[in-house]
């Protein structure tokens, strides 16, 4: 159980914490709430299927949901931070690089969230779907919306 729960680990920790950091745009909210995804895979390590994308599929709706949660406490609500978008960008080309972290940091996070499962997880619009609890119209829709802002975004920089 522990050489899997570490193989697992060592497999998806980055992908975890650029998902948190994506909703949280602060890195250590992001190590925090990769964290406690963990400590959540561990418990339920055995009752899980032994499927790696069910498993990473897994791994992201828990971190999408503490991250909900967190957003959602009295703390966060009463305070802000925007760190700098790299994490999530970290191994991308660097041609653009510095004008879309700018363009994807002014973005709502509803819009972020699908851009960096779609672009860089490769989910399709269904699988993000039920990773956020939405519809795959609108995860469609928004997927469309947040090329259009980028578009926008990128030209006024």
């Amino acid at each position: 159980m522990d050489d899997l729960f570490i193989e697992l680990f060592k497999k998806y920790h980055n992908d975890v914490y650029r998902l948190a950091y994506g909703y949280t745009l602060n890195f250590q909210d992001a190590e925090d709430i990769m964290q406690q995804t963990f400590i959540k895979l561990y418990k339920n390590i055995n009752k899980l299927k032994q499927d790696e994308e069910y498993t990473k599929k897994w791994l992201f709706k828990v971190a999408s949901n503490q991250s909900k949660d967190l957003l959602k406490s009295f703390w966060k609500k009463k305070k802000t931070n925007c760190e700098n978008f790299d994490v999530i960008i970290s191994n991308k080309q660097n041609l653009e690089k510095e004008d879309l972290i700018q363009a994807l940091s002014k973005i709502d996070k509803k819009y972020r969230i699908p851009f960096y499962l779609h672009y860089y997880e490769g989910y399709n619009a269904k699988e993000i779907a039920k990773i956020m609890k939405l519809s795959e119209s609108a995860v469609k829709s928004r997927l469309t919306r947040v090329k259009d802002k980028i578009k926008k975004e990128m030209e006024i920089i």
